[in-house]
């Protein structure tokens, strides 16, 4: 499509560009948000402007309010394309409103924070100050704690909302009490979200959970949980994720964490002590 409008655009005349713009336009489905924001941009490069604003009209009273990521999309894109008046009707339809089940039917408030925090940032960005308020209410209060990454982004994205108040309902849920440790990299980052929200016990049980109970078989990600648990200045939680190393394998993110190389130069024992000092001949 955009290649088709540009090449119209080079060779042929405006009339032809307007007349394939408008029928791209009219033919767009509604249920692909993602269809409909890329031909938004299209359009847009190509200054079919009318069709710009046809479709963008079109795209903020028919677009279906069930997913918060497609209209945190679809906002971004209306205001790239200076589409004001339609992005004042796409909130007249209450996107901010998860729990809003007049629009198209119902979906699970509780199933995607990680999408609303996408869709309150693009509110922020927008400044929808009335639903960002009423979607941070909501979300703090209800949003699933079982992926510590859309956690995090939440609790990111309330703070850069200035919901102070919702930060401290989010908190006060203790998510670091619940949220799963499978994936110990996206509990690095909620260690780091937790200490920029000032939510110092938080951290500390987050740490002590995780050090203890997170599952060693990712180097990548154990790496990036004992990197977060050393910046945040947990020393003990730090210690207790370093003595699990040898035992899941990884010896030198051990030798390397703990400065233990030079008490381990000979290897280690058995019983996880430093190995008494050995020479070439011993192996003979």
């Amino acid at each position: 499509m955009a290649q088709l409008l540009d090449a119209l655009r080079m060779v042929g005349t405006a009339e032809q560009v307007a007349v394939f713009a408008e029928r791209a336009a009219a033919h767009v489905s509604f249920d692909n948000t993602r269809a409909v924001v890329t031909l938004l941009g299209d359009l847009w490069r190509v200054r079919a402007v009318e069709q710009v604003t046809a479709l963008a009209e079109r795209a903020a009273t028919h677009t279906p309010l069930d997913n918060p990521g497609a209209v945190a999309m679809l906002l971004d894109e209306l205001r790239r394309v200076r589409a004001d008046e339609q992005i004042s009707t796409l909130l007249s339809r209450a996107p901010y409103d998860p729990f809003d089940d007049s629009d198209t039917g119902a979906r699970d408030p509780f199933d995607n924070p990680d999408a609303d925090a996408e869709l309150l940032d693009a509110l922020r960005r927008a400044g929808a100050v009335k639903q960002v308020t009423t979607l941070a209410e909501r979300a703090a209060a209800h949003a699933p704690l079982h992926n510590p990454q859309a956690v995090t982004r939440l609790l990111n994205a309330l703070r850069e909302a200035g919901a102070g108040e919702q930060v401290t309902a989010l908190l006060s849920r203790d998510p670091a009490a619940h949220v799963p440790l499978d994936n110990p990299g996206a509990v690095a980052d909620l260690l780091d979200e937790l200490r920029e929200a000032g939510a110092v016990e938080q951290v500390t049980t987050l740490a002590e959970r995780a050090a203890t109970h997170a599952p060693l078989d990712d180097p990548y990600a154990v790496h990036e949980l004992l990197n977060a648990l050393q910046y945040e200045g947990t020393a003990e939680q730090t210690a207790m994720l370093t003595q699990r190393l040898p035992a899941a394998g990884l010896f030198e993110m051990f030798l390397q964490a703990g400065g233990h190389r030079e008490q381990f130069r000979f290897g280690r024992s058995p019983e996880g002590t430093a190995a008494a000092a050995w020479g070439w001949d011993d192996l003979k």
